[in-house]
């Protein structure tokens, strides 16, 4: 059984909630710390997948590291081999593929409801067909926690899936490819965690950029909610990824 391979970008980003339901599902990963200086690895005969987590900074930056990340993607991609990003890792994948990164108009920081975009219209790309595929059976609508400060373009040939009302891009995907701008994996723990080391982005209240107070209220809670989402995103993308059965749930694996 190839293993998922996860990257860390930093220490207060995990794969969290992540590594739980892989576990749970009794599927393979392992976990690349970028940040203790460990290299990229550019082996792709060993894995069944790569995931790029959330990081600090931009992914424009001339980093030997963020460069090797973005060949990697690259040749991931020629080879058909299944990637999700999470926040800067979804706009690592972005930028490799042909699309681009930029500041946003704020800062999207805190619990935001995230809208399903199902038809293709002047805000989207994609066809009916592709979103149908990625989209059937999950929630129109969820609360998902955001922490961001750049935002990104949906790559060529890949089809735009969710919006929120302070960032129209949300969320890509492509053949076996998933880019989220949101976080599904983070808990309490991880939360309060961002809050202090990032403590200097809470200074400016806004309607997309929360309180610590706002961002407390009644955690457990949303986390536990944001877990039932992650769910059904994660098996989603490892059904379309052809590394477990759609249809049954079960983690049967089907690219070994």
């Amino acid at each position: 059984m190839k293993p998922l391979r996860i990257f860390r970008h930093v220490m207060c980003e995990p794969p969290g909630y992540l590594c739980t339901y892989l576990q749970r599902h009794d599927i393979d990963f392992e976990v690349i710390c970028l940040d203790e200086g460990l290299p990229v690895p550019t082996d792709l005969n060993n894995v069944s997948g790569l995931i790029f987590m959330g990081g600090a900074g931009s992914v424009n930056e001339p980093k030997d590291w963020i460069t090797q990340e973005l060949a990697l993607i690259r040749q991931a991609d020629t080879q058909a081999i299944p990637m999700l990003g999470i926040c800067f890792g979804a706009q690592l994948i972005s930028k490799a593929l042909g699309g681009s990164v930029c500041e946003g108009s704020e800062l999207e920081i805190g619990w935001h409801n995230v809208q399903s975009v199902r038809e293709v219209g002047h805000t989207a790309t994609g066809t009916s067909t592709e979103k149908k595929a990625w989209l059937t059976g999950l929630p129109e609508n969820f609360i998902a926690f955001q922490w961001h400060a750049h935002t990104l373009t949906v790559p060529p040939g890949a089809t735009q899936l969710w919006r929120s009302d302070c960032c129209e891009q949300q969320g890509f995907a492509k053949d076996k490819v998933l880019g989220m701008q949101f976080h599904l994996e983070v808990n309490a723990e991880s939360i309060l965690d961002l809050t202090h080391r990032y403590a200097s982005d809470l200074s400016r209240v806004t309607h997309c950029s929360q309180s610590v107070e706002q961002i407390n209220e009644n955690i457990q809670q949303r986390v536990d909610k944001l877990h039932d989402v992650a769910d059904q995103i994660y098996h989603r993308w490892l059904s379309v990824a052809g590394i477990i059965s759609l249809d049954t749930g079960n983690t049967e694996w089907l690219s070994k």
